[in-house]
């Protein structure tokens, strides 16, 4: 028989993984309240209570959990946290390494922006720092560099690397150092000289997003724990979970499940769940609150509304492009008084691409783009993208037809390019104004991928990117769709439902005008809105 391999137990990284509960920590409640007073002379907006107990959390306990639907402050609480841990270093004379982890790069520089932008905050109100930070974000060759100059870019086989490395282990400076396990793991392997990963670097980790994070890429970064390491998981588990290469019909609460879940299911961890909402107004905000998040979740802002005067036009604007459809109707579907548009029409037989919610997506983001620029101090075209507008599809073939319309059409340009993605790309993102193309609009091909096109954590995400008007083009093959399966069937209703039961203040039936095969031709839809009225 063959006798079994007995691994050496690698601590911190199996406490936090299998025995979380057994992690000690003592740290008195006046001196972290002394650190949270503070951070709020420098923050605009001091936390709200649950914030603050996240704040708290973070020195009090090893493991902490942040429930943060969206819109909550989830990034600037994870920022004040970092804040906070650099100032108690300050205060000790003992610099900190702070990691901060997630699935994807964007999510990652969403918090080292937050932490820059408080240092400057900081600087502006309380004068020169009193040390040295280092923000870097540590990336492979072939994947984008930070778009915020304040974040260091370090390419993992360059020298900066290992420049970056000596700087956590000799810890002459605090360092906030951001990358996905993949990265942090491999330049840990790197500088360890015989391939085994045992830098032990960061006094805090943060994972952000850690309802994407599999537990395994979670022990990853567990790894490069100091031993009396803390880590904060953020997350929301409401929202998109991780992405296998294999159907994941039940985590059963093991180790398939994201780390979020993980430490909530199997090891009874409660976290601190941020309730008030910073981001929608009410329309946008009620369906979540009534579907996902039953605690709290009140829009802080109920009235905010997309910033735009429409014109009175009564045929296209001066210059629209002769292959771009034009209706006055455009006008009414971005009316920023109705912050909810739902356009339903008839079952056809597009699949992965749909001609006519494409050429519909491209005529209201150019007009939306006209719009904006009537001053003549309209946005460029980065903030336009990375602010103003934000596009989503499930399928990357309509992604294609939407960008070449907005470029060959409407006449955008190709760099920066048109922001049309999926959804899994704009978790943990925002705009001013949210487009949804669902695309499909037959039948059998809706049944085929019912629990991928009907999956209600995909809506969730979707609605709740935008700030001031969501709109969404759906078919009625999507709409009355009956699954079979009892479970996806359940799953589907919070997406019918908010149509056929949410968006009922306005409802009309119009037409709308877009080329089939290049000939004009004309889709009879229904106008589906929410507003709240007096």
């Amino acid at each position: 028989m063959a006798r079994r391999v007995q691994y050496p137990r690698t601590e911190p990284a199996h406490g936090f993984l299998y025995e979380p509960g057994q992690l000690q920590v003592t740290r008195s409640h006046g001196e972290v309240e002394d650190l949270l007073n503070q951070v709020a002379q420098y923050q605009k907006h001091s936390f709200n209570p649950r914030q603050a107990d996240a704040f708290h959390s973070s020195f009090t306990d090893r493991l902490s959990l942040l429930w943060g639907p969206p819109g909550t402050g989830k990034t600037t609480v994870l920022a004040g946290v970092i804040l906070g841990w650099i100032e108690n270093a300050w205060q000790s004379g003992e610099p900190i390494t702070v990691g901060v982890g997630a699935s994807n790069y964007n999510a990652i520089d969403n918090v080292l922006r937050e932490v820059a932008d408080l240092l400057g905050q900081r600087a502006s109100v309380l004068g020169e720092l009193p040390g040295n930070v280092r923000i870097a974000r540590l990336r492979n060759e072939s994947a984008k560099p930070p778009l915020d100059e304040c974040i260091e870019d370090v390419v993992r086989t360059a020298q900066a690397a290992r420049v970056l490395a000596g700087a956590m282990h000799e810890r002459t400076e605090c360092v906030v150092v951001g990358g996905t396990w993949t990265q942090l793991g491999r330049l840990a392997e790197v500088v360890s000289g015989d391939g085994t990963p045992v830098a032990r670097w960061f006094d805090l980790l943060v994972i952000d997003e850690a309802s994407q994070v599999p537990v395994a890429y979670a022990a990853a970064y567990f790894l490069l724990l100091r031993e009396d390491g803390h880590v904060i998981l953020a997350g929301d588990h409401k929202q998109l979970g991780p992405i296998y290469g294999f159907e994941m019909r039940d985590s059963v609460q093991g180790l398939f499940d994201c780390i979020f879940s993980y430490m909530q299911e199997t090891h009874g961890k409660d976290p601190v769940a941020l309730d008030r909402n910073y981001r929608t107004n009410t329309e946008i905000s009620g369906w979540p609150k009534e579907r996902f998040y039953s605690e709290g979740y009140e829009a802080f802002f109920p009235e905010r509304r997309l910033g735009i005067a429409l014109p009175a036009i009564g045929s296209p604007p001066d210059g629209w492009p002769a292959n771009l459809p034009w209706s006055d109707l455009f006008l009414r579907i971005l009316d920023p008084e109705i912050p909810v548009v739902v356009i339903s029409y008839g079952v056809h037989m597009s699949t992965l691409s749909n001609p006519f919610e494409a050429q519909m997506v491209t005529a209201l983001a150019l007009l939306y783009r006209r719009i904006l620029e009537q001053d003549g101090n309209g946005p460029g075209d980065q903030q336009f993208w990375s602010e103003h507008l934000g596009i989503v599809t499930p399928h990357r073939a309509q992604m294609s037809t939407i960008k070449n319309l907005l470029v060959d059409a409407a006449g955008m340009p190709m760099d920066p390019p048109p922001f049309v993605d999926t959804v899994d790309r704009f978790q943990g993102q925002e705009r001013d104004l949210m487009i949804a193309s669902y695309v499909v609009a037959d039948r059998d091909f809706v049944a085929a991928e019912e629990a991928f096109i009907l999956n209600p954590r995909r809506f969730n995400v979707t609605l709740t990117r935008a700030r001031s008007k969501f709109i969404m083009f759906v078919s009625d093959a999507i709409l009355q769709h009956l699954p079979a399966d009892s479970d996806v069937a359940r799953d589907a209703a919070h997406l019918q439902l908010f149509a056929e039961n949410y968006c009922t203040t306005i409802d009309e039936e119009i037409e709308l005008p877009y080329f089939d095969s290049g000939r004009p031709a004309t889709m009879r839809c229904r106008l589906r809105g929410k507003r709240d009225t007096p």
